[in-house]
């Protein structure tokens, strides 16, 4: 075997190659393995890089220098030098230098510095992930010891969602210098409860934020207002801590660390750390790729190397680990599947037993990508192209131990982007690592974290956090979702908690998968994917054990499932939709017309398929029966004219095959383009779409709001379209294949598709092959706004199950009708009250309502202002009163008053009165209940005379006189607000106690 020597960074100084021969020959030896050697592709040799060593000044305090030694570090490498100067001056760091040189001491070594100079600056450490959380507290608090600092020093704690309520109420009563958590829980547990945390806020002098590049797509744009709103209330309580971020290497780390923080960063990327040299060994399968990792696990397991394996998929790393138990079991104990989804407890113990060597295997997801200390590691088995250069080499630096080399096998999938790169192994050894991509402009994003920052403190007219989102904030004000001071200065969100309603993941509540017989959770996995794959006969694999899901309850969110051997698994079928919404962008190169908008998805799963394990050949369909979800996103697309759709159809292509290919190939090579992979994409092909009025193509940021990765491809489709042009021409297959047009994650089952319409269609679009009639200039597209409700397509039809998900209107439904007035009769509007006989404890409860009797009632006819007074003896014409009127208005009469009426007539006015219930108007708005007295207080300056109490005294002395002036002074004041909010279009209420309370403004549509 010839190894080729290559250098993917070309920038770092390059040694001699240094290969130890033992590995070298190790490495053979599998390689020339008959099942191994035919599928060899490339292989190259990554030379190692010296280190470089440079000097702090000033020196670190000589008890952290001893504590520095007694880990083995001596001398400081350079790039570790320059950023803790950077970090001491306070400057806003950013370190991107290769996975494992050292990134941690410069974010731990200021903290503990200013502890043992007797600073009171505290630090709060981001992970992404628990596990990362973990790890950094084992590795501080064992520096710590050794610099002789106690807890009250320089402790650190882990404040998570795996945290004790116990040991949570310690931790805020007595914060830590240094506290480790993750974004979903400073945005939950610490924002949300922010003055708790005052304290600690006050003297926050770093925020570290690891592994910067894992916050982009939709998560990045959460992240963003997340960092905003801490900067915020840091800001309001004297502090404006420094930002220490480390991140792997990217082509614009630097921009895209200032749009995620707002802040103008330091970058350090020439690393001075060394390289032990790395084996990049590519294979093409000529059978299975999963087989082909199998066999490879188990040939390194055997030669002593520890591995560990990616996959792509959570289902895969399942499959993969249950057929590495059965093949060989007297290995079972010393190899685990590890993957987001397991309970913290499992996930814990895997991590433990890798970093204690206990394990000489894992076989994961993504999720051990990132730094966890998981020991000392040989082999990387890489199935399938991680989806960017960046995460190949992130993973590809999780092995190699101090002083020897490592070796990083990829199999290629038979997929479109694995084949490219097997093709062009210089594209991934050379080209440059992808941008990251974030956007912080996501308007769906902005409007829920504006909603949090009001409810986590008033935002301030002047203040310039909100000056930054005026237009958005004054959006949230028209629609009530903010209200307005009674001085208009302050606004303030109608929620208490809108916190919880925020997925900084994007995914929604989780939804948790529990074994039947036992009920015990086995799992957890977003709403959406659980659609997907937890439905009712979906297999769900869990620790290479097989599940069957027997129930999924959405009103719930829990999935039952039961424990099942089964020779097949389950992926879905969906049908999608997509309608313009708005233009944002257009271009016009030459045949080829193309669109950026805002677009709006409706997915539904219909049904799933299962295949067998071994083969994956279909084994049969299941329909489903689904609730659809929808959202808007940012998408691109071009139409499919008539000409060009002459042309497919006269060389008889299949015209949906040919734009469906078209769009999976696209698809498939647009990571070449931006840092993503095929779950953050979305695409529908048409032959006809009404709003374009011929065929079309689209493809979406597969968030709501979008997260810029269809926008940035726009720019240079035409170059992605060559590109995938190309894909289509060298693929060697006749009809299609994974390696070019055929998609993993298709809800058609990839029919139908014509892989040479495909090409001759972007050979037209491109100008690289006449059309048989010449073009049209397009149509602008139709606004779904613009089209006339005739055009619209029809709605698909889907059956109403416990399980849909239900949207409330924005106004209430008045139950209920009256008969219309005759002609030449005015609609009359009446406001009433009544007043009991009884007490509820009288009459055994609240429930039992109807036997409270009416003492008094009085009605106001609001047209002639004039005031009625009804004893119990006329009821009937109370009732009556009641029916003459167009409209009914009280306050809580849905759930007091008309069921005392009840008790007389046994009729359901909640059904036969036209009603506006003020008291259920103002719990719609705000979620919990405010009562009369309080809104006219508030709103008109005036009270009630008395309350219920002292008139059920005043009854029981026969003074029903007192009663009646009481009872009609409420509907005067129910009258007069009434009135107001009509008028006025908003009423005021007073939230808060003491000092704090502010009075507020809550639109109403009376």
């Amino acid at each position: 075997m010839t190894l080729q020597g290559v250098d993917p960074e070309p920038s770092a100084a390059l040694g001699p190659p240094s290969t130890t021969q033992g590995f070298l020959d190790l490495l053979e030896k599998i390689c020339a393995l008959p099942e191994l050697a035919a599928e060899l592709a490339h292989q190259a040799f990554l030379p190692a890089l010296p280190g470089r060593f440079a000097d702090l000044a000033p020196s670190l305090p000589e008890a952290l220098e001893g504590a520095l030694k007694q880990q083995g570090i001596r001398q400081l490498w350079s790039h570790q030098v320059v950023g803790i100067e950077a970090a001491r001056a306070g400057r806003d760091v950013l370190v991107t230098t290769p996975t494992a040189s050292g990134k941690s001491l410069i974010f731990q070594l200021p903290v503990l510095e200013n502890a043992l100079q007797g600073g009171e600056g505290r630090a709060l450490f981001l992970f992404p992930l628990k596990a990362l959380g973990q790890d950094q507290r084992g590795k501080l608090e064992a520096l710590t010891a050794a610099a002789g600092l106690d807890a009250d020093a320089a402790g650190c704690a882990i404040y998570d969602g795996d945290t004790p309520d116990s040991e949570r109420r310690l931790i805020r009563s007595s914060p830590p210098r240094i506290l480790i958590t993750n974004p979903d829980m400073l945005h939950l547990g610490i924002l949300a409860h922010w003055r708790s945390w005052v304290p600690f806020l006050r003297q926050l002098r770093w925020l570290v934020l690891d592994e910067l590049h894992t916050y982009r797509g939709i998560f990045g744009s959460h992240f963003h207002h997340v960092l905003e709103r801490l900067d915020r209330l840091c800001q309001g309580e004297g502090s404006r801590p420094s930002i220490i971020a480390s991140s792997a290497t990217a082509a614009n780390a630097r921009g895209f660390a200032g749009a995620l923080a707002r802040r103008e960063f330091v970058e350090i990327d020439d690393t001075g750390a060394p390289r032990e040299g790395r084996h990049l060994i590519l294979l093409r399968p000529t059978a299975s790729p999963y087989s082909t990792a199998l066999e490879l696990l188990i040939r390194l397991l055997d030669q002593g190397l520890k591995t560990i394996v990616f996959t792509k998929a959570r289902r895969i790393t399942e499959l993969l680990y249950s057929w590495f138990r059965r093949r060989r079991p007297d290995l079972r104990r010393r190899v685990a599947s590890y993957r987001a989804g397991f309970l913290a407890d499992e996930r814990r113990g895997i991590e433990k037993a890798l970093s204690d060597g206990e394990l000489d295997g894992v076989i994961s997801t993504s999720a051990l990508e990132m730094g966890i200390d998981i020991g000392g590691l040989d082999a990387c088995v890489l199935i399938g192209y991680p989806g960017s250069v960046m995460a190949t080499w992130q993973r590809s630096g999780r092995v190699g131990r101090s002083g020897r080399e490592s070796v990083t096998f990829l199999i290629a999938m038979p997929d479109a982007l694995d084949q490219y790169f097997l093709d062009h192994p210089a594209e991934l050894l050379e080209r440059p690592c992808e941008e990251l991509i974030v956007d912080p402009t996501n308007d769906f994003v902005a409007r829920r974290h504006l909603l949090c920052a009001a409810a986590e403190k008033p935002l301030q007219r002047d203040e310039s956090y909100q000056a930054h989102h005026e237009e958005l904030v004054r959006e949230l004000v028209d629609d009530g979702s903010l209200l307005e001071s009674a001085d208009g200065r302050e606004l303030f969100a109608i929620r208490r908690r809108p916190h919880r309603e925020v997925s900084l993941r994007g995914s929604g509540n989780p939804l948790t998968i529990r074994a039947g017989a036992s009920g015990k959770a086995i799992g957890t996995v977003d709403f959406s994917r659980g659609l997907r794959e937890c439905h009712e006969g979906a297999v769900y694999l869990h620790r290479g054990r097989q599940y069957l899901i027997e129930e999924l309850d959405l009103d719930d969110r829990v999935a039952t499932a039961r424990r099942q051997d089964l020779d097949y698994f389950t992926t879905p079928l969906a049908d999608k939709e997509t309608e313009i919404l708005e233009v944002l962008e257009r271009r016009h190169d030459g045949p080829l017309h193309a669109w950026l908008g805002r677009v709006r998805v409706t997915e539904r799963v219909v049904g799933y398929e299962r295949k067998q394990l071994n083969s994956q050949q279909v084994m049969g369909q299941s329909s489903l029966d689904l609730p659809p979800t929808d959202f808007e996103t940012v998408g691109l697309w071009w139409n499919v004219g008539r000409a060009l759709e002459a042309s497919l159809v006269h060389h008889e292509h299949h015209y949906l095959g040919a734009l469906h290919a078209s769009e999976h190939a696209a698809i498939s090579l647009m990571p070449t383009f931006a840092l993503c992979d095929r779950g953050d994409i979305g695409g529908i092909s048409q032959t006809f779409h009404p709003q374009l009025g011929t065929g079309g193509v689209f493809i979406y940021d597969g968030h709501p709001g979008g997260v810029g990765i269809a926008a940035s491809t726009f720019r240079r489709l035409p170059e992605l379209l060559d590109r995938v042009l190309q894909l289509l021409t060298t693929c060697p297959c006749e009809a299609g294949c994974p390696s070019c047009v055929q998609s993993p994650k298709c809800g058609n089952g990839n029919r139908p598709l014509d892989k040479a319409g495909a090409a001759r269609c972007l050979r037209l679009l491109l100008g690289k092959e006449e059309s048989l009639e010449a073009p049209e200039a397009p149509p602008e597209p139709t606004l779904v706004a613009e089209r006339p409700t005739e055009e619209l397509p029809p709605k698909k039809k889907h059956k109403t199950s416990k399980a849909m998900p239900t949207k409330s209107s924005k106004k209430s439904k008045r139950a209920g009708s009256a008969a219309k007035p005759k002609a030449g009769e005015l609609e009359t509007t009446v406001l009433f009250d009544l007043e009991t006989l009884r007490s509820a404890e009288d009459v055994g409860g609240w429930g039992n309502a109807h036997r409270m009797g009416i003492a008094i009632g009085v009605v106001c006819f609001l047209e002639e202002n004039r005031f009625e007074v009804y004893g119990e003896d006329r009821v009937q014409e109370l009732a009556a009163a009641l029916h003459s009127a167009g409209l009914v208005i009280g306050f809580n009469s849905r759930n007091f008053d008309y069921k005392v009426l009840n008790g007389y007539t046994g009729e359901d006015y909640n059904r036969t009165l036209p009603t506006l219930d003020l008291l259920e108007e103002i719990h719609r708005r705000l979620g919990f209940r405010l009562g009369l007295s309080h809104l006219c207080s508030e709103t008109l300056g005036s009270e009630k005379s008395a309350d219920g109490l002292k008139s059920l005294e005043w009854v029981r002395q026969g003074r029903l006189d007192l009663v009646e002036e009481y009872c009609r002074r409420d509907v005067e004041l129910l009258r007069d607000l009434y009135l107001f909010g009509r008028r006025e279009g908003y009423v005021l209420y007073r939230k808060g106690r003491g000092k704090t309370a502010k009075q507020r403004k809550l639109p109403v549509d009376w």
